[in-house]
């Protein structure tokens, strides 16, 4: 069998949980649910979605976009994926965002609520934009396509 190349097999996966998110008609309004649906999917599935919103978002709009979007409610998750896959300036980076976001220390479901209805500050907004451009460098050294891709690969071996 031939092997299929980590693009297509992120691009695969994408779409698979996609289509069963749209499935379930979440309600925008109710971050449990989405929450719920999402760990619905298989764990390939799973990772895949989170790296690949993270990684959208990040790229279109900053962190800002993706705890304005609520994405945020998937962090604890998306550095654990990310430390998994080895991409662990990511995760760094990702983890830093976490006190800018949620400087109470709030845990679990009141760290998801809290994310998912932000209300972000001036100076957070600024916080943001640092991680922003050290996101930004990465590119160069850590290629979340491939460290995804080689983790995937040996996952579905």
């Amino acid at each position: 069998m031939e092997k299929i190349s980590n693009r297509a097999l992120i691009s695969r996966l994408y779409s698979s949980a996609e289509l069963q998110l749209e499935a379930t008609n979440i309600d925008s309004n109710n971050w449990s649910k989405w929450y719920r649906a999402v760990q619905e999917l298989t764990d390939p599935e799973k990772i895949v979605y989170v790296v690949v919103k993270l990684n959208k978002a990040v790229t279109n709009g900053g962190f800002l976009e993706f705890f304005e979007s609520s994405l945020g409610i998937f962090a604890p998750e998306i550095i654990h994926v990310l430390t998994e896959i080895k991409a662990d300036a990511t995760a760094d980076i990702v983890t830093s965002s976490l006190p800018i976001a949620n400087p109470t220390g709030f845990l679990d479901d009141a760290y998801k609520e809290l994310v998912f209805n932000i209300k972000l500050s001036e100076e957070q907004r600024l916080q943001f934009h640092q991680l922003d451009m050290r996101y930004d460098y990465l590119h160069d050294k850590e290629n979340l396509e491939d460290l995804l891709g080689n983790y995937l690969q040996e996952l579905i071996k």
